[in-house]
């Protein structure tokens, strides 16, 4: 049996394509550590944003300044964000008027986000709205999904989480900021 070169050849690129792919997937999991969000970090472009509600109607984010914001951005292809979405809503029962949770779809027509929360029926007491040009994403310099940022009700970023958070942790934020 003879094996061409070409077949080779083509084995040995996908082997290196291969190692590289899983390289860097180790270097992003456990070694990359994205930049601290200064103390100093604000939301004030991003409050001049306006979304569109589930009924379509605009709702600016400056109607929610002088709040305890949780802004949590998902989408109905993430895999973490069913579950997040849950926890959200249930410190939104612990909490109450204390902390607005506001759900920014990315990106997604209203049927397929409408679908995906229609089936996460228990969920309550979030504030679901659609970012069809996935502005507030790029102005958060997103990178992971989901993407939860924590805002005090001076308007300053005090957490901004890339990729998923436990529920752990998103209280022990929530108590940080709001004082409990």
């Amino acid at each position: 049996m003879r094996i061409r070169f070409s077949s080779v050849w083509s084995l040995l690129v996908a082997v290196i394509a291969v190692i590289i792919a899983i390289s860097g997937l180790v270097y992003y999991f456990f070694f990359y550590t994205p930049e601290p969000i200064p103390d100093d970090a604000t939301f004030k472009e991003e409050f001049a944003l306006v979304l569109k509600d589930y009924e379509g109607n605009d709702v600016a984010l400056s109607q929610f300044k002088r709040s305890v914001l949780v802004v949590y951005l998902w989408a109905s292809w993430c895999p973490y964000c069913a579950q997040e979405l849950r926890n959200l809503a249930q410190l939104k029962t612990t909490y109450g008027d204390e902390v607005i949770i506001l759900a920014v779809n990315r990106a997604e027509p209203l049927p397929v986000a409408k679908q995906y929360t229609d089936t996460l029926a228990d969920i309550v007491g979030l504030t679901y709205l659609l970012d069809p040009e996935d502005a507030l994403y790029k102005d958060i310099e997103g990178y992971a999904m989901p993407e939860t940022v924590f805002i005090n009700e001076k308007g300053n970023v005090t957490f901004h989480q890339r990729g998923p958070i436990e529920l752990q942790a998103v209280e022990a934020k929530i108590k940080e900021i709001v004082g409990r």
